[in-house]
C-alpha cells in the first residue's frame, strides 16, 4: 500500500521532499481553459525523488471530448509514467454517461485507463455499471475513519481519507501496481495502427494544437484549422504517440499524425 498526497496550485510552492508520501498526484487542467502552472514543477520534483506520479483534470459543464482533448495535450510528455484522472465532483459533474465517454476518449487515444476521482455518495448515486465495465478504476473520497462503501465497484484503487493538511490517500497497491495503471494497454503495434505511419503532405480533420516541441508538454501558442492543409519534414516515434516535425512561420515545430485529427494527402 502506497500512501499518496494529491497538489494543485493551492499548494504552490510547496517541496515535495518535506512530506511524508510515497507517491503524488497533481492538478494538470481545468474545463477547456484552465492550465495549472505548478503541475510541471511538481512532476519533475517528483521525478527527482523517484516517487511515482499522476496527473487529473477537473471536470466542468464544458464539452467532455473537448475537455479531454485540452487535458491530453498537455500531459502528453508525461503519457507511460503517470496514472491518468478525472476529477468528477462540484459543478463538473455531468453523469456516468459523460463521464465514461471522457474516459473512453483517453483510452482510445493514450492505451491507458484512467481511474475516475469522486466521493462516496456519487459513487453510489448514480449508474456506473458501463464505467466498472470498461475496467475503469475508482479513486474514492471519505474523510472518516469509516473506509468507504460502495455498491458498484467490486473494490476500489484508492480511498482519499482526509484533506488536512493536504489531501490523502491509500493506493491499494505498490509500485508496480501503479505503474501498470500508468502503462498503456495497447501494445506499440496496435498503437501504430492509430497513426499515419508515412506521407508528406495531411489534412486537419479537427482544430490542431501545434506543439513548440517533440515532448509535447509546451503549445506554440499555434493551430491549424480545420481542412487545413501542410507539408511534413519528417516523421517521428515515440513509444506512446507518433508525430510530424513540420515548418511553420519559419519555426521547427510539431503536430501529431494520429488518424482521428489528420488524413493523409500524399
Amino acid at each position: 500500500m502506497l500512501k499518496v498526497i494529491d497538489l494543485s496550485n493551492h499548494q504552490r510552492g510547496m517541496s515535495l521532499d518535506t512530506l511524508k508520501a510515497d507517491a503524488f498526484i497533481f492538478k494538470a487542467t481545468e474545463g477547456t481553459y484552465f492550465i495549472d502552472d505548478t503541475c510541471d514543477t511538481f512532476v519533475q520534483q517528483a521525478k527527482k525523488l523517484n516517487k511515482p506520479y499522476g496527473v487529473y483534470h477537473f471536470l466542468d459543464q464544458n464539452d467532455v471530448i473537448k475537455q479531454a482533448d485540452f487535458f491530453l495535450t498537455h500531459i502528453k510528455g508525461y503519457l507511460g509514467e503517470a496514472i491518468l484522472v478525472l476529477d468528477y465532483e462540484e459543478y463538473g459533474k455531468q453523469g456516468a454517461q459523460k463521464a465514461k465517454e471522457f474516459l473512453d476518449y483517453v483510452y482510445k487515444q493514450t492505451g491507458v485507463k484512467p481511474l475516475i476521482y469522486m466521493n462516496e455518495s456519487d459513487a453510489n448515486s448514480d449508474d456506473w455499471l458501463d464505467v466498472v465495465a470498461g475496467d475503469y478504476g475508482l479513486w474514492v473520497a471519505k474523510y472518516s475513519q469509516n473506509t468507504p462503501v460502495v455498491k458498484q465497484w467490486p473494490s476500489y484503487a484508492m480511498w482519499q481519507y482526509t484533506s488536512t493538511p493536504v489531501d490523502t490517500s491509500y493506493f491499494y497497491g505498490d509500485k508496480l501496481a501503479w505503474q501498470q495503471y500508468a502503462a498503456p494497454k495497447k501494445t506499440i503495434a496496435q498503437q501504430k495502427e492509430d497513426y499515419h505511419t508515412t506521407g508528406t503532405r495531411f489534412e486537419a480533420l479537427r482544430t490542431l494544437v501545434i506543439q513548440a516541441d517533440e515532448s509535447f508538454k509546451k503549445a506554440s501558442g499555434m493551430h491549424f484549422s480545420k481542412s487545413t492543409v501542410f507539408d511534413i519534414e519528417q516523421i517521428c516515434h515515440t513509444k506512446t504517440t507518433t508525430h510530424a516535425c513540420i515548418l511553420y512561420n519559419h519555426r521547427k515545430v510539431f503536430v501529431t499524425l494520429h488518424k482521428d485529427y489528420v488524413r493523409k494527402i500524399d
